[in-house]
């Protein structure tokens, strides 16, 4: 009879768990066409959900720090994407998407940075050469406006 409770006992536990993987990919199916219809704050309540079922599953982390870039939130994206650095398999994506965070903030420096981080982890990812060479671009331009209104003074 031990056998048979201790079996149930294990049977419960893996329905449970099941349970909550449906429930979690369905919220980041969800979250995502939110996201697709450029609905961010229901996205953001996806996923908030969803971090409550897997506060270390990389995918919602960074799915949240989408959904607040999208809003013009930086640092809550920063925030969410550096807690999905801690769990990710694929960190360039991460290091990444904190780039663009800083490209957008015209912070062109520290978003170098970051698409080199995720260049020395993965050197075939195009997506990081292409946010550093936009960065070094920008860097570029500014520094010619610079020299060019330098000029007066020559």
């Amino acid at each position: 009879m031990e056998e048979i409770l201790d079996n149930l006992g294990k049977i419960s536990e893996f329905l449970r768990k099941s349970s909550a993987q449906i429930k979690l990919i369905t919220l980041i199916k969800k979250a995502k066409q939110e996201y697709d219809k450029y609905d961010y704050s229901s996205g953001i309540k996806t996923l908030e959900e969803a971090y409550r079922i897997s506060p270390k599953n990389s995918v919602v982390l960074r799915g949240l720090g989408c959904m607040y870039q999208f809003n013009k939130d930086y640092e809550k994206a920063l925030e969410y994407f550096n807690k999905a650095l801690t769990y990710s398999e694929s960190k360039e994506i991460e290091y990444t998407f904190i780039g663009m965070i800083y490209y957008l903030q015209d912070k062109l420096d520290e978003a170098v940075v970051n698409f080199n981080k995720a260049i020395d982890i993965n050197d075939n990812y195009p997506n990081a050469y292409e946010g550093r060479n936009q960065a070094l671009l920008e860097n570029h331009i500014k520094i010619l406006d610079l020299q060019e209104s330098l000029k007066k003074y020559f």
